[in-house]
C-alpha cells in the first residue's frame, strides 16, 4: 500500500496537470504577445515540477 506522502503527490500531480490543461485554454484565448509569454512561462514550470514529481518513489 503507498505511503500517505505518495499519496499526497499523485493528488498534487494531478492538479498540476488541471491548471495546465486551464492556462493552456487561457493562452490560446491570450492576444497580447507579453502576456502568451507570461502563460506560455507558467506552463513550462508547471510542466517541469511534474517532470520532477514523476520519479517520486515511496
Amino acid at each position: 500500500m503507498p505511503g500517505k506522502a505518495k499519496q499526497y503527490v499523485d493528488q498534487g500531480m494531478s492538479s498540476v496537470q488541471n491548471t495546465v490543461n486551464t492556462l493552456q485554454q487561457a493562452l490560446n484565448s491570450a492576444e497580447k504577445p507579453d502576456n502568451k509569454n507570461k502563460i506560455q512561462q507558467a506552463i513550462n514550470s508547471l510542466n517541469a515540477a511534474q517532470q520532477q514529481l514523476s520519479g517520486y518513489q515511496d
